[in-house]
């Protein structure tokens, strides 16, 4: 057997035929309808897509940690089952008394038996997947590669202190190549930014600061954070209300709605800043 060092190493045509690969597996057991025309240039997509892969972190596609979907350990079958139902995902990450000791992915389909006959004794300790940890910086490229080499579709997002930050998944990835993949669990979503007026937006909280800048032309700093949402609660220094407003500089923010202690959707109004100069 050839050791690793003798072991070809795999490169982006490696990553293009396997995006191929997965993505056709996807939108067939997804049962999703695509026109030939259009699936010709999906292929283009891809194929140049991949190559940008190598320049994007985790960081930048996951599914942030006050958006994820987990159970703990000591949930009940009713329960667990009505979660599924209401949120559709076929894995699930288990955790056990906090969300940063996630024990375990739970693969729906698993489930099945015990729906079946509810004599069975349910256990979701005894169900669980091992879960893959990667670090916000791993390049999505890698990720992909991990993904092959392990057969996997989601991973435990870590930050530097080893915390949860979030998970992405093989759809994450897949839609940074052909855009978003909806089905039949997707929701009709509103847009991430709305305009109200010519000076007034409407935003989600997880609409990146770098999206929102250049859509308004505004310059909020994105140094310490990625997320409009990120910046607006650092700006506040406590979990705000609704309709709670706060200004920086000629830009008032005030809340829409807040999801517990996550703010959901954001009302930003620039103020144009007058002339200076005087005749």
């Amino acid at each position: 057997m050839a050791s690793d060092e003798q072991k070809p190493k795999k490169t982006n045509n490696d990553a293009v035929s396997l995006l191929k690969q997965k993505f056709f597996k996807f939108i067939h057991k997804k049962n999703i309808s695509v026109p030939v025309d259009k699936l010709a240039i999906q292929k283009q997509e891809m194929i140049q897509g991949i190559l940008s892969l190598s320049t994007k972190n985790v960081r930048e596609v996951m599914i942030p940690r006050v958006d994820i979907n987990a159970v703990e350990d000591s949930i009940q079958l009713k329960e667990l089952v009505k979660r599924v139902i209401d949120e559709g995902h076929s894995r699930i990450p288990v955790y056990s008394g906090t969300i940063d000791n996630i024990t375990g992915i739970l693969y729906v389909k698993d489930l099945m038996p015990f729906i079946i006959d509810r004599r069975m004794k349910f256990n979701i300790k005894k169900l669980l997947h091992k879960p893959y940890f990667v670090p916000e910086t791993m390049t999505l490229d890698e990720l992909l590669l991990q993904f092959q080499k392990q057969n996997l579709h989601l991973a435990i997002v870590v930050d530097e202190y080893g915390g949860v930050a979030g998970i992405v998944t093989l759809e994450d990835i897949l839609e940074e190549i052909v855009g978003e993949i909806r089905d039949e669990f997707d929701e009709d979503e509103i847009p991430e930014i709305q305009t109200i007026s010519k000076n007034t937006w409407e935003v989600d909280s997880r609409l990146s600061i770098s999206d929102f800048n250049e859509h308004t032309g505004c310059a909020i700093p994105d140094q310490e954070f990625d997320t409009i949402g990120g910046f607006v609660f650092d700006l506040f220094g406590k979990i705000p209300k609704k309709d709670e407003q706060i200004k920086y500089n000629n830009i008032t923010f005030k809340i829409k709605d807040i999801q517990g202690t996550r703010i959901g959707r954001i009302i930003v109004t620039v103020t144009p800043q007058k002339n200076s100069d005087t005749n």
